[in-house]
């Protein structure tokens, strides 16, 4: 089988939906799939990988409350259509399907072949899937099967344009044992780490900043903080005085290093999270996650045991909760031993094999067997 993914965002710059669709290239891979990836790239060097495909020049827009960089490059129509030609896929497999230009071509071009959406967003507020009523009706009635990575997504996106949308989550890469986090006791300080775009409002850092502030004043020395991920750098005034360090963007061989070294993950999003990739990253190692109490956390931690949840936009219940990890470090152990766990059933080997049955539920339909 031939799968054609998709995604509309930068593959130059790190994200949640780019990080799902690469990782599912590779999954699909080693199943002895022929897979290809495409999507635009700001970056003038070409990626080594031969299975993946640059193509639009990128515009940064404002969407969900985050700084999105895609392609509205309308000329790039004819390279997609020769792209299809050329690889004749039998699935093609769009994140975000409703995001344009890209996946309007591909869908426009798609002949016989079967297209699959999966659906990420998840927003309490954005109506932009009414805004753009016709044209997201038209990619609607294309799609030959649609997925939501959770309960939010599916809502969100049936909410405006119903039909059947089957429920697989974002998958994990679960480390090797050698990567997980030691079995060691809290210490002082507490290592705290926040992985993300912190320069997005929707990110909650400034909370977390907050939180910190009111922790250092009470415990000095009590707690410290790495941060992982663009944008960061902008922060370096409001963290003057406190224990925190600015990693900037890691590669994930030093993501990894920095979930192994942390104590405790915080997510401190106040809003637009469908999932939460980071917490299920942070738990595959082995570390507990204090998140907010969004649909898009909550949904699946808050019978996980593994970590905490907090009022959204409040730095008093986020220190609060971080004090109540603090002190109580045998709890905190039994959670770190039942992390992986937690993450377990979300690994790629398993996800992959819901997406492969979602493929045969949308080709037999382009066959008319179903």
């Amino acid at each position: 089988m031939r799968v054609l993914l998709t995604t509309p965002y930068d593959l130059a710059v790190p994200g949640g939906v780019n990080r799902h669709a690469l990782d599912l290239l590779d999954a699909l891979t080693r199943r002895g799939i022929e897979a290809r990836l495409v999507g635009p790239s700001s970056s003038i060097e070409m990626s080594a990988d031969a299975r993946i495909v640059h193509l639009g020049q990128v515009r940064v827009q404002t969407m969900n409350g985050a700084q999105s960089r895609v392609t509205l490059d309308g000329r790039i129509g004819g390279e997609v259509r020769a792209l299809l030609r050329e690889f004749r896929p039998e699935v093609i497999h769009l994140q975000e399907p409703f995001l344009p230009v890209l996946n309007t071509f591909c869908l426009w071009h798609a002949g016989p072949a079967a297209c699959v959406g999966t659906f990420h967003t998840y927003s309490e507020k954005s109506r932009g899937y009414l805004w753009a009523w016709p044209y997201c009706r038209w990619v609607n009635g294309r799609l030959r099967a649609r997925i939501a990575v959770s309960v939010p997504a599916r809502e969100f996106a049936a909410e405006f344009h119903p039909g059947d949308y089957q429920i697989v989550p974002n998958g994990v890469r679960l480390p090797p044992p050698a990567r997980l986090r030691p079995a060691r006791p809290l210490g002082r300080p507490v290592r705290l780490v926040f992985v993300g775009r912190s320069d997005e409002p929707r990110k909650g850092f400034g909370v977390l900043i907050e939180a910190l502030r009111i922790l250092e004043s009470a415990t000095p020395g009590a707690f410290a903080l790495q941060v992982a991920g663009p944008g960061a750098a902008a922060w370096a005034g409001a963290a003057d005085g406190l224990p925190v360090t600015l990693a900037g963007q890691l590669t994930d061989h030093e993501l990894s290093a920095a979930y192994a070294a942390a104590d405790v993950c915080v997510l401190p999003s106040v809003g637009g999270e469908s999932f939460g990739l980071v917490a299920l990253e942070a738990l595959a190692h082995g570390v507990p996650v204090v998140a907010s109490r969004i649909r898009g956390y909550a949904e699946w931690l808050k019978d996980a045991d593994a970590g905490a949840l907090f009022a959204p936009g409040d730095p008093e219940a986020l220190a609060a909760a971080l004090r109540a990890v603090a002190a109580d470090p045998a709890r905190h152990g039994e959670q770190a031993r039942r992390a992986p766990g937690v993450a377990a059933p979300f690994g790629w080997d398993a996800v992959v094999e819901r997406v492969l049955g979602v493929y045969a539920s949308a080709r037999s339909k382009v066959l008319g067997r179903g």
